[in-house]
């Protein structure tokens, strides 16, 4: 097989919903362009679940397509029981070191992926948002570092923000005060009583995530899984920031959460809150199949009409109506034209440029 003219090393984050997303990620930019070929490589933690391991292994069982490969890095023993040890005494930065133990075992494979005459030339990294650390092995080839944020545009310019209010102020100060926040990508202030709890947790989360802000400032450019007809003024304000590299939003890519039936009116009430709440959002849930059965697509339109069968008819009538246009909108994204299509063709096109210029 020919080698492609550029292939890109994937890092996704172990969790479930970073290591799903981040693959359906790189399927479409294979199949987008067939210049590109991409190794996936999936790191192991020391107390994985069932569901990623068995999704791990399928993932490895599947990689049919020549241009799509998946690694499974290697975990010894002795690194494996200091991971465990950290986490039961750091949990808030955790996934950092995690990483970190994780270097060697990159830089050995991605060296003999350069040794290789089967791979193509390499055109850099595309990171998780909790792999930057990564970023100092890709320098050491000379690589490029690209992101893929798992999540939105809103959330990436509130980490930026608050990595920029960091510089004079201690920001897990800001818990539970009455303070408000005006953050560029947001139209309105954000009440400091409503940030992710990680972003003000004292013991490390506060300092992972504003460490993660600090090095995708240091990206080439930032894929985003959301779709500008979404978040148009996040995406303009973002554009508009000499301090941010380019974003792709390339979404929407979606990982859908299952939950179980007893579980139902817990959902229900978090629906309602957020409806209440008046802030637009958007939320996608899996309904459970029957038992011993499984549902094709359409389960996704059902769990929907099941959360809002008891609701007001007066007040649900307009929520359809914009998850109505909004679906739609994201189908119109991803097609041939479409605003998340042509992010695509950017992000392919700086990497190949890339690629030529090096």
């Amino acid at each position: 097989m020919k080698a492609a003219a550029a292939e890109l090393v994937f890092i996704p984050s172990p969790g479930m919903g970073h290591l799903v997303s981040t693959v359906e990620m790189a399927k479409q930019l294979i199949v987008r362009d067939h210049r590109l070929s991409i190794t996936v490589l999936i790191m192991k933690t020391p107390f994985d679940k069932s569901k990623v391991v068995s999704t791990t292994q399928s993932l490895l069982l599947k990689a049919a397509e020549d241009r799509l490969k998946f690694v499974e890095l290697p975990q010894d023993d002795e690194a494996a029981a200091a991971v465990a040890e950290f986490r039961s005494k750091n949990a808030g930065n955790f996934m950092s070191e995690f990483v970190n133990m994780n270097k060697p075992h990159v830089r050995d494979h991605v060296t003999k992926m350069m040794a290789s005459t089967e791979s193509g030339r390499l055109a850099g990294f595309v990171i998780d948002m909790f792999c930057t650390p990564m970023m100092d092995v890709a320098a050491e080839f000379g690589l490029p570092t690209y992101a893929f944020l798992t999540s939105n545009c809103a959330f990436l310019g509130l980490i930026f923000h608050l990595d920029t209010l960091s510089r004079n102020q201690d920001v897990t100060e800001l818990k539970d005060s009455d303070a408000e926040l005006e953050v560029s990508v947001f139209v309105n202030p954000v009440p400091a009583k409503v940030l992710p709890g990680v972003v003000l947790h004292k013991e490390g989360g506060s300092k992972l995530m504003l460490g993660v802000a600090k090095r995708l400032r240091e990206t080439k450019g930032i894929m985003v899984n959301t779709f500008e007809e979404l978040e148009s003024y996040a995406v303009k304000r973002l554009a508009e920031d000499d301090m941010v590299p380019p974003i792709y939003p390339v979404g929407p890519v979606l990982h859908l959460v299952k939950y179980e039936k007893e579980e139902d009116e817990e959902v229900r009430e978090i629906a309602q809150a957020l409806e209440q709440s008046k802030h637009r959002f958007l939320w996608s849930l899996r309904q459970p199949p029957p038992e011993g059965k499984i549902e094709m697509p359409n389960e996704i339109e059902n769990g929907i009409q099941r959360l809002m069968e008891n609701w007001d008819k007066s007040s649900t009538e307009g929520i359809k109506q914009k998850v109505k246009e909004m679906s739609e909108k994201s189908k119109v994204a991803i097609k041939e034209g479409g605003s998340s299509y042509n992010s695509i063709g950017r992000f392919i096109e700086d990497v190949i440029i890339n690629v030529h210029s090096s």
